[in-house]
């Protein structure tokens, strides 16, 4: 098999077949850096794509391996979604002046037709969580706060639909143009022997200095995506199933002033997450402890 004689639709059932088909596609010059002479990475495509039910090219555009784990594309992250059938929308939010104010990514899903999930993403948290200061953030900051939004909000709203490429590259850490894609720096075409790892390695740099956290603490470690499902399980059984409604009472178990309050659930600290998924359980066995209508729960009481 040659890369002239690849079929325009392949069925490939062996591992043979499959190796000679990743060897005869790594020939190519116009795949990205870390593709190019790889067999080894195009056939990791190949079955990569496979388990998510996308095409190889679509794997080899859209899904990036960072460190040894697996990462996608907003773009790819938002086909996925709607493929699934959820609902999926994205804007943008600005001042009266024109100026970006924030980026919003809601999903409503089509088991769940009641409740909207929702992200914001705004310069503020990109500053906080020290991203505002990368090139890319200063160049393309309406594309960043997107791709952060509907990570964030798919990974909350159908993670079960992600197969494990819940996070884009740039937030694990790659470097990254505008459109998501990887800025590869170190990759040489047709070098035998390099890993899809070792191809988005950052170059030895200098390190830059430490920037230190807007608060002046240590990070704390934040929700989990356990948690988050949890949550949102146990919101939707209290009947809290609009957005507003959720984070009251969200606020309320945590005492939030108005200067200071919860806007999103991927806000909270595991601290924070473990006390609200108590509250809800205390509600939940109140709600099934409490007397039925009309029974005082005590014998011989007169009416």
């Amino acid at each position: 098999m040659t890369l002239a004689t690849l079929p325009a639709e392949r069925v490939v059932d062996s591992l043979p077949e499959r190796q000679e088909y990743a060897k005869a596609l790594s020939v190519s010059n116009l795949l990205p850096k870390q593709y190019q002479g790889q067999p080894g990475n195009v056939l990791y495509a190949v079955e990569f794509g496979q388990s998510l039910g996308i095409s190889t090219m679509a794997a080899i555009l859209g899904v990036h391996i960072i460190e040894g784990r697996a990462s996608a594309s907003s773009g790819l992250i938002s086909a996925l979604v709607r493929r699934a059938g959820h609902r999926l929308r994205v804007w943008v939010e600005r001042d009266s002046a024109g100026s970006l104010v924030a980026a919003v990514a809601t999903i409503v899903r089509k088991d769940d037709p009641d409740f909207e999930f929702r992200a914001t993403w705004t310069m503020g948290r990109a500053q906080a969580a020290g991203l505002a200061g990368k090139q890319v953030w200063k160049n393309y900051p309406e594309a960043m706060l997107k791709a952060r939004a509907i990570s964030e909000v798919a990974r909350e709203a159908c993670e079960e639909e992600l197969s494990g490429v819940g996070y884009t590259p740039e937030e694990l850490g790659a470097e990254v143009n505008g459109d998501g894609s990887i800025v590869v720096t170190t990759a040489r075409p047709n070098t035998p022997g390099r890993s899809i790892r070792e191809a988005v390695a950052p170059q030895q740099q200098q390190p830059e200095a430490p920037v230190e956290p807007v608060t002046g603490h240590v990070a704390e470690r934040m929700i989990s995506d356990a948690q988050l499902k949890k949550m949102g399980t146990a919101l939707r059984e209290a009947g809290l199933t609009d957005r507003d409604s959720a984070l009251a009472f969200v606020n309320a178990v945590l005492e939030r002033d108005t200067d200071n309050p919860v806007t999103s659930r991927n806000e909270l600290t595991l601290d924070e997450a473990s006390r609200v998924i108590d509250a809800l359980d205390q509600e939940a066995a109140a709600k099934v402890n409490q007397p039925a209508d009309g029974d005082t729960g005590e014998q011989g009481e007169a009416a």
